[in-house]
């Protein structure tokens, strides 16, 4: 019997709708070019349907006077653009809550809590955590995942069912940059490295990202805005760090670390 596999990719700058989509198919798809010519293509048309109502108009003059609502500079992506990525696999993102039914009966969920995304997927009957927050896969109990998705609920994160065939992982397929197949034996033996540190896989991976927010963002904004068709002088000069993408990822910090012995007496 082969060695079962999961990718999952750790975060990069702020591309997490990327890291969470890859996760989604379990391969390297998608980059931030891809999903900032999905984006340009869905404002040129809500430019359009705008412009419907005339080029004069107050609404139509603020919308264009705006920047992208599908896209940000450091390339953080909107619902709209991770839902037309998807439509590629014949794959719907549709809003899921505890009132639906026993998520076990499902396939993956997306979830989305301000600039931040992340994948919870079953593979070969076992559910994963594929948070790129976090240092490695997380499995999921089929007990613990209903309060795993009701804790992220509480905490504010939006859940969205994947509706689909999803393609089944390929190894083959390789790995980004940031990506890593993980066999089980891997999974175990990375975590049982980091409780015998004393180390937090996710407080690790998300105290980086905070300590090297500033100018790292600057270069998936460069990357970004050349897909978009900007130059520096669109993108509003020099870069800076992006205050509210600091302050969620704090928060998740702080929430997941007083969360942390919860969940450990929870199981999962």
């Amino acid at each position: 019997m082969a060695t079962r596999r999961v990718y999952h990719e750790k975060q990069v700058m702020a591309l997490c709708g990327v890291h969470a989509l890859n996760a989604l198919l379990q391969a390297p798809i998608f980059n931030e070019v891809d999903l900032s010519e999905i984006a340009r293509s869905l404002d040129k048309r809500e430019r359009d349907l705008m412009a419907q109502g005339g080029l004069t108009t107050p609404e139509f003059l603020n919308f264009v006077a705006e920047d992208s609502q599908n896209v940000s500079n450091d390339g953080n992506f909107s619902v709209s653009v991770l839902c037309e990525a998807l439509q590629v696999y014949n794959l719907q993102a549709v809003r899921w809550s505890s009132g639906q039914g026993e998520p076990n009966t499902l396939n993956a969920f997306i979830c989305n809590r301000q600039q931040h995304w992340f994948t919870v997927r079953r593979l070969l009957g076992r559910w994963y955590d594929l948070n790129s927050l976090r240092a490695r896969p997380e499995r999921i109990s089929d007990f613990y995942l209903s309060a795993f998705l009701h804790q992220m609920v509480a905490e504010g994160y939006t859940i969205f069912a994947v509706e689909g065939a999803l393609p089944q992982a390929d190894p083959s397929a390789g790995a980004a940059e940031s990506g890593r197949w993980w066999s089980e034996e891997e999974i175990e033996a990375d975590k049982q490295s980091e409780d015998a540190e004393g180390g937090d896989g996710f407080s690790d991976a998300l105290a980086k990202t905070l300590a090297t927010m500033q100018g790292v963002l600057a270069g998936a904004g460069s990357r970004v805005q050349s897909a978009l068709g900007m130059g520096a002088g669109d993108a509003g000069g020099e870069e800076e760090d992006d205050p509210e993408l600091r302050a969620a990822l704090q928060a998740s910090l702080e929430e997941f670390k007083a969360a942390k012995g919860e969940r450990r007496e929870g199981g999962g």
